[in-house]
């Protein structure tokens, strides 16, 4: 179990979201560092060419390499794929994930967990928090609610009174299983599909 302390928040699980509808990251750059951490953001300039190639192409990314045109989301993933070869122990991602498509992601995150990372997302984007066990919700930079994700997730009534949709496929989980059509809420669309299907 980790016990670290960004901007005062203590982060006790491997793989946690934070959700937050304003924050402010003035995160202790020199506390992570002492835990082998490395922060990412949309700020850093980075270069493909520090990239191997084999990366590049696990990522189906390939498309990076022939232009040099790079659009901003182009830049974010080279800068993400720059840092995620670092052999560091805790990946800290300034909502930059929400800027590349669910493959992408997926991808960064499986490889992060394969190598036993510690993965924290800061993101705004509330279907990114499926992607990882823990969630902590913050709300005008205080925080309202922690847990499990799957848990934290069935405070529908408190997502929405501070104005957060749920994830799509847990909001349609909750209404089919309001209507008797499944027993249980389902997080991947996969899980709802066997469920409907049986």
């Amino acid at each position: 179990m980790l016990n670290i302390k960004i901007n005062n928040i203590n982060i006790n699980n491997k793989y946690t979201s934070i959700l937050y509808n304003s924050y402010n990251f003035n995160n202790d750059i020199s506390s992570l560092l002492n835990y082998n951490a490395t922060i990412i953001d949309d700020l850093n300039k980075t270069s493909i060419n520090t990239i191997p190639e084999d990366i590049i192409t696990s990522f189906n990314c390939d498309y990076l390499l022939k232009t040099k045109d790079y659009t901003k989301i182009d830049e974010i993933k080279i800068n993400i794929l720059n840092n995620i070869i670092l052999d560091k122990d805790i990946y800290v991602f300034l909502n930059v994930l929400t800027y590349t498509d669910y493959q992408f992601k997926t991808k960064v995150i499986n490889y992060l967990k394969e190598k036993n990372k510690t993965i924290i997302n800061y993101t705004t984007d509330i279907e990114e928090v499926l992607l990882l066990d823990y969630l902590i919700l913050i709300y005008q930079d205080k925080i309202i609610i922690e847990g499990l994700t799957k848990e934290v997730l069935l405070e529908e009534k408190l997502f929405k009174k501070l104005g957060f949709n749920l994830p799509f496929i847990v909001d349609l989980s909750i209404g089919l299983k309001y209507y008797g059509l499944i027993d249980n809420i389902s997080y991947t669309p996969e899980s709802l599909v066997d469920k409907l299907w049986k």
